[in-house]
C-alpha cells in the first residue's frame, strides 16, 4: 500500500473506532435515564421509607461494604412478609385489601411447600455503567454522599426509573464542583416529591444536577429518618485536607472559589478506569 493510500485509510480506521465507542458506551453496556422497567414485584418506596422508615441497608446491604449495592433475596423480604401477609388490614398504610403483590412474594418463597423449592426474584436492573468502569459504592456511601445523589428522589417513587444519565461527564462534574454531605442529608429527608425536585433545580453540590437530564428530581435511597441514619457528615479542617491521592476529602481545585465545606475526589482517569 503506497504512503498516500496509507494516509488516506485513517479517516475510516478513527470513525470505526469511534462508532465501536459509541455502540458500546450507548447499547446494551449502559443503561437509560428515565427508564423505569417493571418489576416481578411491585416494591412501593414510599411506604416502606417515608412511612416505615426502613433504611436503604436493610435491603440493600452490602452497598457500605462492597462495589456492588446487593438486591433483597427472598428471605430478606421475607424477614417481614411471613408475618405481614397478603390479607392487609386497614392501616395509615393503606385501605384494608388483598395484596397481590404479597402472594407473589409468596410463591417465590413457596410459603406453602415450606420454602424447599423456593426461587429467587427476578429483579430488573435499572442502573447499569459499562464493564469498562468501575463504581464502587462503598466508597461513595461510606464518604457520606446519600442514595439520593445519584438515584434521585427515590423514596418518593412508587416505581424506580433511571433519574441520572450516569454518563462521564455527570460523574466527573461532581467530583470536580464537590459534594456537600449536607445538602445530601437534605435530598434524604424530602419527604414530598416537590420538594426534593426543588432542592435539586437548585443545583445541590454544583454537580449533582444533570442539566442535560429529562427529569430534574433530586436522588436517594435513605429513609425519611435520614438524618439520624445517614452517616454523619465529615468536614475537612480549616487549615487543609488530605490529597485527593490518600483519602475522599481533598483540596478545592486551584482557582474555583471553592471552600473546603465541599468534599473532593479525583477526577483522574485511572480513578474510575482501573
Amino acid at each position: 500500500m503506497t504512503t498516500r493510500r496509507t494516509w488516506t485509510a485513517v479517516p475510516g480506521l478513527a470513525a470505526l473506532v469511534a462508532g465501536a465507542l459509541a455502540l458500546s458506551a450507548y447499547s446494551g453496556a449502559s443503561s437509560s435515564q428515565g427508564r423505569g422497567p417493571e418489576q416481578p414485584i411491585a416494591f412501593p418506596h414510599p411506604v416502606h421509607v417515608q412511612k416505615l422508615g426502613m433504611n436503604c441497608l436493610y435491603c440493600h446491604n452490602a452497598a457500605n461494604k462492597s462495589p456492588d449495592p446487593g438486591l433483597p433475596a427472598v428471605s430478606t423480604c421475607m424477614g417481614c412478609h411471613t408475618i405481614i401477609g397478603p390479607q392487609r388490614p386497614a392501616s395509615d398504610v393503606g385501605p384494608a385489601r388483598t395484596s397481590a403483590e404479597l402472594q407473589k412474594l409468596q410463591r417465590y418463597a413457596d410459603l406453602a411447600g415450606g420454602g424447599r423449592n423456593a426461587r429467587p426474584i427476578p429483579w430488573e436492573r435499572i442502573h447499569k455503567v459499562p464493564d469498562y468502569v468501575n463504581f464502587p459504592h462503598m466508597r461513595h456511601v461510606n464518604a457520606g454522599v446519600t442514595c439520593q445523589a445519584c438515584h434521585g428522589d427515590i423514596q418518593n417513587m412508587n416505581r424506580v426509573y433511571q433519574y441520572a444519565s450516569l454518563n462521564m461527564g455527570w460523574c466527573v462534574r461532581c467530583h470536580i464542583n464537590g459534594y456537600d454531605p449536607r445538602e445530601g442529608t437534605r435530598l434524604a429527608t424530602a419527604a414530598d416529591p416537590t420538594a426534593a425536585r426543588a432542592v435539586s433545580q437548585q443545583g445541590i453540590s454544583g454537580g449533582l444536577q444533570d442539566t442535560g437530564a429529562g427529569r430534574q428530581s433530586a436522588t436517594a435511597a435513605q429513609p425519611a429518618t435520614a438524618a439520624r441514619q445517614a452517616p454523619a457528615a465529615q468536614t475537612p479542617p480549616a487549615s487543609g485536607a488530605p490529597s485527593p491521592t490518600t483519602g475522599t476529602i481533598a483540596a478545592p481545585p486551584q482557582g474555583t472559589g471553592q471552600t473546603s465545606t465541599r468534599r473532593y475526589a479525583r477526577y483522574d482517569c485511572a480513578n474510575c478506569h482501573y
